[in-house]
């Protein structure tokens, strides 16, 4: 029991140290994102078509690399600063997996074999497309929770609410340039500061769960799985959301279960940066219900049946 209990704290810890950078990160892009991008520039950035918005969101992960552990604070706030949920979720969903690091990292675990960098992006945008188009109608109040009071507080502390220019008037020197850099960045202080708080409640609450299973897990148990591709792929899935890997070291892992196919491979690298435990927590804090619903079951069933149909036609392949 002694013995069970140190890898459980063990695990926990690991967990929470790895992702707590990220999660930080996150919290200040998003922080920045909020303070320092003015709504009218993200209606000018944006395109209208909903195929628009799901490209220029997958393209955004390229570009602006996190991975799951700090995405979702970046997104709510996207989401609120006026960008559709059709361009954030699947921001959301995919740059976790089209990030350059992660991309890089899975090119190394497989041995330089870029077919697998290759399906590994493609089985991660079906999802990431398809959620982006369940939400082309959806508003930020249909997909976030309330803001909580305190940032409430916060936004109405915003450096480009109105206040903002009644507080300059009031203490503002000469050009005032002093004073509004002094409040952006006390501003972006603020609200990345909030962020990284209420996110980190979430982020222990799911590294607990995934301890808890990381802990029980066996290696006799795991080898019953292997009995046909259809069981594989689902027993990977259900491993990518017990095991909460980051996904900038998961393709290590993923290649390390050389018994199983590498299309149920595939179905861990692409479930375990969009569904794991850890992230399932930081979605209760930050989305609708309704919301995470789509976001486990869309991901579960495209993924689940993309990569039977690559095992299958494929053949010895995959």
């Amino acid at each position: 029991m002694d013995e069970n209990l140190n890898i459980f704290a063990s695990i926990v810890t690991a967990i929470v140290l790895e992702a707590a950078p990220f999660l930080l990160l996150g919290s200040v892009l998003g922080a920045l994102f909020e303070v320092c991008v003015p709504r009218e520039t993200v209606e000018r950035l944006i395109p209208k078509s909903t195929p628009g918005r799901i490209a220029v969101g997958i393209l955004a992960g390229v570009v602006l690399p996190t991975c799951e552990c700090g995405v979702v604070p970046i997104v709510r706030r996207m989401l609120r600063r006026g960008v559709p949920a059709s361009a954030a979720v699947p921001y959301m969903m995919a740059a976790p997996v089209v990030n350059p690091v992660v991309l890089l990292s899975t090119w190394m675990a497989y041995r330089a074999d870029p077919s697998m960098v290759l399906w590994r992006v493609l089985v991660a945008l079906v999802p990431a497309v398809v959620m982006g188009a369940v939400l082309a109608r959806a508003s930020a109040e249909d997909v976030l929770q309330s803001a909580r009071p305190r940032l409430q507080r916060m936004g109405a502390a915003d450096p480009g609410a109105d206040g903002h220019a009644h507080h300059e008037h009031e203490h503002g020197c000469g050009c005032g340039c002093d004073q509004e850099h002094r409040s952006k960045t006390l501003a972006v202080l603020s609200h990345a500061a909030s962020e990284f708080l209420e996110m980190s409640t979430y982020l222990i609450l799911g590294a607990c769960a995934a301890g808890a299973f990381k802990t029980l897990l066996t290696v006799g148990f795991l080898a019953s799985f292997e009995v046909g591709p259809v069981i594989s792929v689902a027993a990977m899935m259900v491993l990518a959301v017990l095991l909460s890997v980051c996904s900038e070291a998961d393709a290590f892992v993923a290649a390390s279960f050389t018994m199983f196919p590498r299309s149920a491979q595939l179905a861990f690298m692409a479930l375990g940066p969009m569904l794991d435990l850890k992230l399932t927590a930081i979605f209760l804090g930050t989305f609708r219900r309704r919301v995470i619903l789509a976001l486990v079951v869309v991901p579960v069933a495209a993924i689940f049946v993309t990569c039977l149909l690559l095992g299958w036609g494929l053949g010895g392949a995959l």
